[in-house]
């Protein structure tokens, strides 16, 4: 039985939780919604709690505290693969607000524009661009990926009119892994920018932004620390400082401006122009010590790793009576995230059931992918809308893996599992 090498590195990994049964050993599987924390990380934190300070002060804790905090800039772009010189790192709470940001400044640029994003995506990437743009929706092939095809066809229908896509990187759902490369390609083809919600992908695997020069390169990107195992908030917006430059922020406050009168006032140029307030010397540090840490074990290890992972969950999953899966990829790298229901049992109940009774930390819901999931259950609006008011909901299982995970874990899911249809069966 395969374990993690790196299971030792994070807390919670030997938890204990209550059940019904007893207490037992707990299995996090709940990574795709906040993973668990690593010690690295921790220990980051607890050497700078001996001499925090604020940053304004004139002496050298003060100085050094904002030299560390300024250095994760540099290690945020590294790790994506971006340009220091000409893409802007501007730090954000979370990976909302930093699509709530994109959105607000894309308003200004041009409050006409149409955007094009998917029915795969977080509403974390729908609503910001919903409530303010006309907003155009690329279907779904039979498998649950992207439809490429209708995908350019918009591009081709509203060229002119689309300045940005935003789309994710992966589901939150599935674990499926956009083709967000060519989906760059056409949007500069058609003339259009690219954002990409990367926060589900970039603790998985590897990933460029590509050159600024390279027709597939990413414009802007947002992820954030707390799914890169700092348990903080703490996230990131990216992209052409030329352009960032440009445009007002969405938050005002001190820190923004080169000066301010009661007459006039000088913003900075970005990041800063967009970090106004008290600045999140926690969060960032320990976003920048995460990475460094997820760059140390190698991306490409970790995602070998999880492929085995996946592959053997699905496989497992598959064998059980009454399992409905839904969109399980097959030689392709997934993240290790597997979204199911079970005949005969709401997903409330199974969720329930994992959780109360088996110790294992699953959700069960739609997770913040409304559309996506309506579309994997076969729902029409009319239908979704008429659950909701019931009371009754939809919604699928969801267990989403990590580095930290093994297959002895999969092994308590798929007892658990087999346990409940057997249940179920008797029961009918």
């Amino acid at each position: 039985m395969i374990t993690s090498p790196w299971r030792n590195h994070f807390f919670g990994t030997d938890t204990y939780m209550k059940t019904i049964l007893g207490y037992i050993p707990r299995v996090y599987m709940n990574n795709a919604a906040t993973p668990q924390i690593s010690k690295v990380v921790v220990k980051k934190v607890e050497s700078i709690l001996h001499h925090y300070t604020y940053h304004n002060e004139q002496n050298h804790l003060s100085e050094k505290i904002q030299e560390t905090y300024d250095k994760v800039r540099n290690i945020i772009i590294d790790y994506i693969g971006g340009d220091r010189d000409l893409d802007s790192v501007v730090y954000t709470d979370t990976t909302t607000s930093a699509l709530n940001l994109l959105s607000h400044i894309a308003l200004q640029d041009d409050p006409d524009q149409v955007i094009i994003t998917t029915r795969m995506d977080h509403m974390a990437n729908y609503l910001p661009f919903r409530i303010k743009f006309k907003t155009l929706l690329v279907r779904l092939t039979p498998d649950g990926n992207i439809d490429m095809n209708h995908y350019e066809d918009l591009l081709i229908k509203y060229q002119g009119k689309v300045k940005l896509v935003a789309a994710i990187a992966a589901s939150n759902i599935t674990g499926i892994v956009t083709p967000y490369y060519k989906m760059a390609y056409l949007a500069h083809k058609y003339d259009a920018k690219i954002l990409l919600d990367a926060v589900q992908l970039v603790q998985h695997k590897p990933f460029s932004m590509k050159a600024h020069s390279d027709l597939e390169h990413i414009d802007f990107i947002s992820f954030d620390g707390h799914k890169c195992y700092t348990g903080q908030s703490g996230g990131v917006l990216i992209g052409p400082k030329e352009f960032l430059d440009k445009y007002h922020p969405m938050t005002y406050g001190a820190g923004i401006t080169h000066f301010v009168n009661d007459e006039k006032y000088i913003l900075k140029d970005s990041p800063l122009s967009h970090e106004a307030g008290y600045p999140d010397f926690m969060g960032i540090i320990s976003f920048g010590e995460a990475l460094n840490y997820l760059k140390s074990i190698g991306l490409k290890n970790i995602s070998d790793y999880e492929d085995m992972l996946y592959g053997y969950m699905i496989k497992e999953l598959k064998e059980i009576p009454g399992i409905i899966i839904y969109a399980p990829q097959q030689n392709t790298s997934n993240l290790p995230y597997a979204s199911f229901n079970m005949d005969g049992i709401s997903y409330k109940k199974l969720g329930s059931i994992l959780g109360f009774q088996f110790g294992l930390t699953v959700t069960a819901g739609f997770s913040g992918a409304d559309i996506y999931v309506q579309d994997l259950l076969g729902l029409s609006n009319a239908e979704a809308y008429e659950l909701f008011k019931s009371g009754e909901g939809y919604g699928v299982v969801r267990a989403s893996l990590a580095a930290f995970n093994s297959m002895e874990d999969i092994d308590r899911l798929i007892s658990a599992l087999k346990i409940i249809s057997a249940t179920i069966k008797k029961e009918r």
